[in-house]
């Protein structure tokens, strides 16, 4: 059932109707798409047809127009089941949509919006094998001529590749030694200039992460985002959102870890009782109890306050992606500690879990640069547009 407003209904209406989607649907195949690392034609068209891949398109571009809260329960319920389906809608249903949304043209918007509500998926390419973190460093470069960019240059672990009917792409348009103001935003179709390479991870397996070579690319001016050399704070901006999506799918990949072991440690015996009766195991399980509930409540508050428009909800952002993304770790961690070897066996879904959780401590910002985020914005040097 598509997410219009018609359909989905509160915000436990949406849990229920995307848990028994993801039941339904995903539970039989998450293991092949970690497997074989991709996802199959057809199991890749139901999940566009229900509007995962275009969560935050607006209404008026026919698309679900869900808040942030919502999608967070949306990447949430997909990834306790598939985290690679997760982490693709966090692209495709909220970053791409943002950038466009807040900064695009009524032409951007009019064509690539209704292309998301349509079926189609999108792809952000910042990251290049140049830079991570220090994304003022990028080098792809964005020549104009005429009424055309000259796009050339390598993004790499770009989600959604594969798939992709567009990329939002990062580009240099001034000069290098400009850093952070020669940078902009462009809106870049798939054709035969784009290259794609899939790479081999470890974790988040079928989500098309990807190096991406762009070979002479001509794009109409009119794909810009917003003015020339503006692109910088535009992408930190769509960083915060997808900070927050983001960290829904180390929630759901806790609920998962959380669920699984809770149910080993009442099945399991050892020396007579199931091993939930045995005080050490009782210790990991509460533990794990409250790191998923604190993390939710965290998250939550954070999704809720870029809703309402609260200023600080940078910080909220940096504070829930940190918390979520390490109490995740320790969480699976702990979960694969009940389980034992059987946790540790390829048999388990513990074992792609685990795999899976530490990416979200590394993309759309390290825990590292969450902490400098935090600090700076406690001292106030970080406000939203």
């Amino acid at each position: 059932m598509y997410l219009s407003k018609e359909n989905r209904g509160d915000v436990e209406g949406i849990r229920v109707s995307v848990r028994e989607f993801a039941e339904k649907r995903l539970r039989g195949v998450a293991r092949f798409i970690d497997e074989s690392n991709s996802v199959s034609e057809d199991v890749l068209r139901d999940v566009v047809s229900m509007g995962y891949f275009a969560l935050r398109v607006p209404e008026d571009y026919e698309g679900p127009g869900l808040s942030v809260f919502e999608s967070v329960i949306v990447i949430e319920e997909l990834s306790r089941v598939s985290s690679a389906i997760g982490v693709m809608a966090t692209v495709s249903g909220s970053m791409v949509p943002y950038s466009i949304v807040r900064y695009g043209s009524s032409y951007l918007k009019d064509r690539y919006l209704r292309l998301l509500a349509k079926g189609g998926i999108g792809a952000f390419a910042l990251t290049e094998p140049c830079c991570g973190s220090d994304a003022a460093a990028i080098m792809t470069r964005a020549e104009l001529d005429g009424d055309e960019f000259i796009v050339n240059g390598t993004k790499t672990y770009i989600t959604n590749a594969p798939y992709a009917d567009f990329f939002i792409v990062a580009v240099r348009t001034g000069r290098v030694e400009d850093r952070h103001k020669g940078i902009s935003l462009l809106v870049v179709d798939r054709g035969p200039c784009v290259k794609i390479s899939k790479l081999d991870m470890m974790g988040y397996r079928g989500s098309g992460t990807s190096e991406v070579k762009f070979e002479d690319c001509r794009v109409p001016k009119e794909n810009l985002i917003g003015e020339i050399n503006t692109g910088f704070k535009k992408i930190m901006m769509t960083l915060n959102e997808g900070r927050i999506t983001t960290s829904a799918t180390a929630l759901g990949i806790m609920q998962a870890a959380f669920e699984e072991a809770f149910r080993y440690a009442q099945e399991r015996t050892s020396m007579g009782v199931p091993i939930i009766e045995h005080q050490l195991v009782q210790y990991m399980i509460s533990e794990m109890a409250i790191l998923l509930e604190t993390s939710r409540l965290l998250l939550y508050e954070a999704a809720k306050r870029v809703d309402s428009g609260d200023l600080e909800y940078i910080k909220y952002a940096s504070m829930a992606k940190l918390y979520v993304a390490s109490r995740g770790v320790d969480l699976v961690r702990m979960a694969m500690q009940v389980m034992g070897g059987v946790g540790y066996s390829k048999e388990s879904i513990i074992e792609r879990l685990y795999r899976d959780i530490k990416m979200v401590e590394i993309g759309d910002g390290t825990n590292e640069i969450q902490r400098l985020v935090i600090v700076r914005s406690l001292l106030g040097k970080i406000k939203p547009e």
